[in-house]
């Protein structure tokens, strides 16, 4: 299954395959690996010419297929990979799209996983085009200017009232990991969570929002800080 799709100054090919091998048991077949390999070239265009960065090397995550059964833990999964390689920096409003393509694109080839009992390698090919005049405002500077993952940094007094809860496996902690480190959370160590329910390690999440006033998984805004 392939799909292709340009959505401002962003353009991606995506390509899913059943991995070759022996098909996995009925019990078993939850467990089938969901390979995802992505990467991304930057173009740059100034004067009339075009200067193509080298691409970067593929980044591989493996997931499993019940994890892609799943829309939360399936939606996760594509937001982890394209924050961990960076692309939410060249442009969070395009790369949101595709976030929300990829997450469609994957119905098909997880159903025909599920049945043939085999897993799946996905494919992400972006490219990014880089203008040295501004041809549109961003999505970043709609959301409070400057750049990289959503704009200004967090209100100092927001980030001061956010809960700081302790993480029990089965409590009311959702993830089971930090996801701007992504190390695991150990059995009763204190997180700090987002008004929108996401945990983090609390220098993990305090070193974010002094960046960015946006949650780095679903992007809930919390109040932004004032600027001189």
């Amino acid at each position: 299954m392939e799909g292709h799709l340009c959505a401002g100054r962003v353009g991606w090919v995506l390509f899913a395959k059943l991995k070759e091998g022996r098909p996995q048991s009925e019990s078993c077949r939850l467990s089938a690996p969901v390979v995802m390999k992505l990467r991304y070239t930057v173009l740059h265009f100034r004067g009339g010419q075009v200067v193509q960065e080298p691409s970067c090397p593929y980044h591989c995550v493996v997931f499993t297929l019940g994890e892609f059964l799943r829309h939360d833990s399936r939606r996760q999964a594509i937001s982890f990979v394209l924050f961990r390689l960076g692309t939410y920096y060249y442009s969070y409003r395009d790369v949101w799209r595709l976030e929300e393509e990829l997450f469609a694109f994957c119905n098909d080839p997880v159903e025909s996983a599920l049945r043939m009992g085999r897993g799946i390698e996905i494919t992400v090919g972006l490219r990014f085009y880089r203008y040295s005049i501004r041809m549109e405002p961003s999505f970043d500077e709609g959301v409070g200017g400057g750049g990289g993952f959503g704009g200004e940094p967090a209100s100092s007094d927001a980030v001061k009232e956010l809960a700081v809860v302790k993480y029990q496996r089965g409590g009311d902690v959702g993830e089971h990991s930090c996801m701007i480190c992504f190390e695991e959370f150990d059995e009763g160590v204190e997180v700090t969570r987002m008004p929108c329910m996401h945990a983090f390690h609390g220098g993990c999440l305090t070193r974010w929002l002094e960046s960015s006033h946006l949650c780095p998984l679903c992007r809930y805004a919390m109040a932004a800080s004032v600027g001189p």
